[in-house]
């Protein structure tokens, strides 16, 4: 099938195609035990047969019950494991690269990966230019093997910043300088870095091998040193990405963050080279989407991402951990680019607010009844009926919070709201999950077949480009031994002149 479950109502599947409006992207809160992965994430793993699929796996278990069942459907299986970079496809950041603002991107992301507090000081700006500068120094002076984090962390291991005599240039300055005056790598390296002084520039040196260090492990180095597959390919043929995201540890929050950063640009520029829409749709289902870091742009890339052919469904524990991220006010914009709502449980009193607010009010038909008594000589009675009516809210927060563990509620942006049954994959897709179980660990990436034609391609190009400097190394040689010789002869002439 082709679409996405929301629930089940009198045994009748509630289900969105990929022509709903005004998108197709779904808001999910559900806290531990409301059956996300069960009754969510699983449900439309099997349930999407057409679509490409990339979705975050917190523990791998989605990997481990659902690929070889993907792979029984026709869809290529890649794995970018952030937890356990061992058993992964290989991902570059820098293969993405084309434009020096592409360079301060990744160089901001990795810089913020050690920036726990948010500050964007002068320590913060010059560590970034420096980055970016060495950033594109690899990218255009080095052989492709080196264009690299690692390639990075060796240029500064082989030029010291610091200069042997007072007021000389260092090894690292005598590097960008000896570049062209235009060369970006220059610009950005003499507009930052270059303009510190003294002991802040070993100040930044120091922070920024401290915020690369990690990349510098053997097997993040590995992990980071090609691409095994071009994010393109998601929105060209029929794929499922598995993006394994560790559990309580957020030393990778920023690179992955980067990751997905990448992904959402370069399918955006594959659909701008197909008539603004990509050649295979694509669905996103972020599980903690928290844990995937702060995108600067969210509520835009949702606003447009359907006339893209992508529908995104956003998974959080509680409205509060969206707005601790985003803020009250991003969070609510986030919020509105989402057609379809769903809450399966409600954690804490802001969620269950929420969802009751967005029920709405209702009428409802209250008896009221009066009684009177008369003290007269023979006492009598009056009773009378009487009804009012009154509104209160369709669900109050408690009873959302109540709520029983198989229910759930769907707000829609354009219809009535409904109370439904989750959609249990166990219920709808009995034992499939059992037929083909497969383990993170065993999981071995493989370069595309394409990748390796571009890698040798930037060979070439690279072997290419030394022959070329070298004739024209050559060739001002013979220049200056020309005028060298010329030089020798008006000087013979002088000479012969005197006599």
């Amino acid at each position: 099938m082709n679409g996405t479950i929301l629930g089940v109502v009198d045994k009748q599947i509630i289900y969105q195609n990929n022509s709903t409006k005004p998108n197709r992207n779904i808001f999910v809160v559900g806290g531990p035990g409301s059956y996300k992965t069960q009754s969510v994430v699983i449900t439309n793993l099997f349930n999407e047969t057409e679509n490409s699929i990339v979705v975050t796996d917190p523990k791998g278990e989605l990997y481990e019950r659902t690929a070889g069942v993907k792979l029984a459907q026709g869809y290529q299986v890649h794995v970018v494991n952030f937890a356990n970079m061992a058993h992964s496809d290989r991902y570059n950041p820098f293969d993405y690269i084309e434009r020096d603002i592409q360079a301060e991107t990744v160089a901001t992301k990795i810089v913020q990966s050690e920036n726990a507090e948010g500050k964007k000081d002068v320590w913060f700006s010059t560590q970034r230019q420096l980055l970016k500068a060495l950033i594109l120094f690899v990218m255009n002076h080095r052989h492709p093997e080196k264009r690299n984090l690692a390639g990075v962390t060796q240029v500064l291991q082989e030029n010291d910043v610091e200069a042997e005599e007072k007021g000389a240039n260092s090894p690292l300055d005598d590097l960008f300088l000896s570049l062209d005056f235009k060369d970006p790598a220059r610009r950005a390296y003499e507009l930052g870095f270059k303009k510190a002084k003294g002991e802040m520039k070993a100040s930044i040196i120091e922070s920024l091998l401290a915020t690369i260090s990690k990349f510098v492990d053997s097997e993040v180095a590995e992990f980071t040193n090609f691409s095994d597959f071009d994010l393109k390919e998601i929105g060209r043929n029929k794929t499922v990405l598995y993006v394994i995201v560790p559990v309580m540890d957020n030393t990778y929050e920023s690179f992955i963050n980067l990751f997905f950063s990448q992904l959402f640009d370069e399918l955006y520029k594959l659909a701008s080279d197909n008539h603004a829409h990509l050649p295979r749709e694509v669905d996103f289902i972020l599980d903690e989407f928290v844990n995937l870091g702060k995108f600067p742009k969210y509520e835009e890339f949702l606003a447009t991402c359907r006339g893209y052919g992508i529908g995104v469904t956003t998974i959080c524990q509680t409205l509060t951990q969206l707005q601790a991220l985003y803020g009250r006010e991003k969070a609510e914009s986030i919020l509105g680019n989402h057609a379809v709502k769903i809450c399966l449980n409600a954690a804490n009193d802001v969620t269950a607010k929420y969802f009751s607010d967005l029920l709405g009010k209702s009428t409802v038909k209250v008896e009221t009844g009066s009684e009177s008594t008369s003290h007269s000589k023979e006492t009598s009675k009056s009773i009378s009926d009487s009804y009012s009516y009154t509104s209160r809210s369709l669900m109050t927060p408690d009873e959302i919070m109540r709520m029983p563990e198989d229910e759930s509620l769907l707000i829609f942006s354009n219809l009535k709201p409904i109370k439904a049954k989750k959609a249990f994959q166990f219920k709808l897709f009995p034992n499939v999950d059992h037929l083909v179980s497969l383990s993170q660990n065993d999981y071995n990436g493989t370069a595309e077949a394409s990748q390796e034609a571009k890698y040798q391609a930037k060979i070439q190009e690279w072997e290419q480009q030394l022959a070329e400097r070298k004739k024209q190394a050559e060739a001002d040689t013979i220049s200056d031994k020309e005028e060298e010789n010329l030089q020798d002869e008006l000087d013979k002439e002088t000479d012969h002149s005197l006599f």
